[in-house]
Parts: structure tokens; sequence; C-alpha cells
């Protein structure tokens, strides 16, 4: 069938790690808030990509592109200064932690106003969406 937990499928490849509270962590995706929001998609992948490679997309829409995404207020349309890197390996996700946490996005004094922060992305765990009655807050993908 399709529902239920499959073991070896899907997010195994990722290197998710189940967490107490039964969000999943992807390993090899950092969750980036305090982006400027003029900062564009090339720019963003220069900065991020020096520490190491950013994973290629594999979606037919835009295959061979950073795994990159932006995250838009839906309202307006506009960038709201949040997103998920994925990068080829978990070791240069928990090294872009260290590394961009804290600091401005860009080249020397491009942004100056701005101050990264930067996490391991975490998800919901997938089999509690759809189970009725909405939710609390968090970041959903």
């Amino acid at each position: 069938g399709r529902g239920g937990k499959r073991a070896g499928a899907g997010g195994g490849s990722r290197g998710d790690k189940t967490l107490e509270d039964g969000s999943l962590s992807w390993e090899n995706t950092i969750y980036v808030q305090g982006l400027p929001a003029s900062a564009r998609m090339h720019e963003i992948a220069e900065f991020f990509g020096g520490i190491g490679p950013i994973k290629k997309s594999k979606k037919s829409h835009n295959q061979g592109e950073p795994t990159i995404h932006l995250y838009k207020d839906k309202r307006t349309g506009q960038p709201k200064g949040d997103g998920t890197i994925s990068y080829e390996e978990p070791s240069t996700a928990r090294a872009a932690i260290d590394w961009f946490s804290g600091k401005p996005f860009g080249p020397p004094g491009a942004y100056p106003t701005s101050s990264l922060t930067v996490t391991i992305a975490t998800r919901p765990d997938a089999n509690r969406f759809g189970k009725g009655g909405g939710g609390g807050g968090g970041r959903r993908w």
C-alpha cells in the first residue's frame, strides 16, 4: 500500500533522524533565517557554496540547479528572509552552522545589517500530516 512507514525509502537517503518530538532532522540541509529580501538565488548559492558543494536538484523543472528553497509570504509573494539549502554531505551542513551563524550575508559590506541564524533543518513527522484539527507552528515543508 501507499501508507505507513517504508523502511529504507524516502528520507533515509538524506540521513534523516527522528527527534524526540517525532519531527525529522534533515541532516544535510540547513535552515537559514535573516537572509536579505533582496538577495538573489545566485548570490545565495555562491555564498553558501563557498563552504562545500550544494546538492543539485534532480527534479525535471529545475534539474541541475542548486537545491535551495526560499520561503515567500503567502499573501504578497515576497521573500520572507528564510529558506533551506541542501548540501551534498551532512558534514558540510554541520560546518555551515558554525561558519555562517551570526555573520552577515554576502561579501563584506554588501548587506551590513543582516545577521544569519543557521540550524539543521527539521520538519514534522510525515505521519502527523492530515490527522485533523490543525496544529501548532513550526516550519512545514
